[in-house]
């Protein structure tokens, strides 16, 4: 399947083994779930894994019972030997023990940080309250519909001034939105899709209610629009062919060994 799916997009099959992925898991939880020192030494293994960069987790908001996590691959031939091996197994098991069962995976290719203005986004992903957008369109997704969809800008707040401050008010953004291909479709309503994530990096909860408010509009005369940003942003993601999207809350820890 990789290797059918990486030919699609043009890579070039010697240099397959070399690209660096993400691996976005969905776990079922208990909503009682303490997410403490003690739970995130489940992940020792994977830690230690060769090519491991980082991992980060979050319950996700919306479904309480569901624990996303984001890990980072130098290679996808580490991600595969690692997988492969009985370290996964053991990693597995730990898991199952506490009932804590894997629902979904899906792989993205990384963002190195010279694909993204400011930090490394992994660092924005695991220090920001993470506005997650889940969008999917209808399959083939094609080379015009990229362009389009590459130039639409997320829900963002003005530039900054001098001094990075906004007429005295901090930044609500920590980061600057960024779309994120998932590699291979999936079915939507019976339907084949590929889905889109497009991570939003807020500084906290208080900061991403910025998405609700409207804004001035310069038609001859300043009025003001009642249509809030992220209604706006929806509207954007209908002209350009969504199928579908949804719009949920995580804020992602980092997993280090202790």
């Amino acid at each position: 399947m990789w290797l059918a799916v990486w030919r699609a997009v043009g890579i070039p099959d010697d240099d397959l083994n070399d690209q660096a992925i993400l691996i976005w898991t969905e776990f079922q939880v208990s909503k009682g779930l303490e997410l403490d020192t003690e739970w995130a030494g489940n992940f020792l293994p994977l830690l230690r894994a060769p090519g491991h960069e980082g991992s980060g987790y979050a319950r996700v908001q919306e479904r309480p019972d569901t624990i996303l996590l984001v890990t980072a691959w130098e290679r996808a031939s580490d991600m595969r030997a690692f997988m492969a091996s009985p370290s996964a197994q053991l990693y597995r098991e730990n898991l199952e023990a506490r009932g804590i069962r894997a629902t979904s995976s899906r792989e993205t290719f990384s963002q190195r940080s010279s694909d993204y203005v400011g930090p490394s986004w992994f660092d924005a992903l695991t220090c920001s309250y993470v506005e997650l957008f889940w969008i999917y369109f209808s399959t083939p997704v094609t080379d015009a519909q990229k362009t389009r969809i590459s130039d639409l800008i997320g829900i963002r707040e003005p530039a900054v001034g001098i001094g990075g401050v906004r007429h005295g008010v901090k930044r609500c953004q920590t980061g600057l939105p960024l779309k994120i291909w998932a590699i291979g479709t999936e079915l939507v309503h019976g339907q084949e899709a590929q889905l889109m994530l497009w991570p939003h990096f807020w500084t906290d909860a208080k900061s991403a209610e910025y998405r609700h408010v409207g804004k001035y509009t310069n038609s001859g005369y300043l009025m003001w629009d009642a249509r809030t940003l992220l209604e706006k942003f929806g509207d954007k993601l209908e002209s350009v062919g969504a199928l579908e999207w949804k719009e949920e809350f995580c804020d992602f820890k980092p997993i280090a060994l202790a």
